[in-house]
């Protein structure tokens, strides 16, 4: 799904999606004790009545750490400085995206995320580290860059539409790698019995 780039995070408007994502963490956190029935109407009536993603996010700040929070606003570069990173779920890919591993392992999931344009531009470098991309299925991914003592690599298939979402990721590999994956295909029952009975 594309937004408007010129529109930060914390302005662009939220869908019921997202209002579903945010409601789901208060319904567990009613479930578990953290909030009484009470604050889950009054935060309920919140999430409700939002009309954008920074309505929505302090609804649960308290409730998740940064990293498991249902929308992420953070526009700063993925940067996995001896440890780990992780950024996934509801988040805003930026035109020029930046993911830097030093020692560590940053994860990096885009198949639920909000791309600003058709085209996003990543710069993708691992210095004795690792990073781990995950893009949703459709999306044409071009690796470029250099490697030393490294590895640069995609899993992914080309899409099926011509006019596909580009990301194309620039940088290097030093003594680190780069991975890039996408969900695999579910076959059904029946499409696995004609493969085997060579119909498919």
């Amino acid at each position: 799904m594309f937004v408007n780039e010129s529109v930060p995070p914390a302005g662009l408007r939220a869908a019921n999606a997202d209002r579903e994502r945010v409601l789901e963490v208060l319904r567990a956190a009613v479930a578990d004790g953290r909030l009484d029935l009470s604050e889950f109407d009054e935060r309920a009536d919140r999430v409700n009545a939002a009309r954008t993603l920074g309505d929505l996010a302090p609804v649960t700040a308290d409730l998740l750490p940064p990293e498991r929070q249902p929308i992420l606003l953070d526009e700063a570069p993925v940067a996995a400085l001896f440890g780990n990173q992780t950024r996934s779920g509801r988040w805003v890919v930026q035109a020029r995206q930046v993911v830097f591993a030093l020692g560590g392992t940053a994860e990096v999931d885009m198949r639920e995320a909000l791309l600003v344009r058709g085209h996003i531009r990543m710069t993708a470098s691992a210095l004795f580290g690792r990073i781990r991309l995950q893009v949703p299925e459709g999306v044409e991914v071009r690796v470029r860059g250099w490697s030393f003592l490294g590895l640069r690599s995609t899993s992914t298939r080309p899409p099926r539409s011509g006019d596909a979402p580009v990301l194309e990721i620039q940088g290097f590999s030093l003594l680190g790698s780069l991975r890039v994956s996408s969900p695999r295909r579910r076959r059904g029952l029946l499409g696995r019995g004609r493969e085997r009975r060579g119909l498919a």
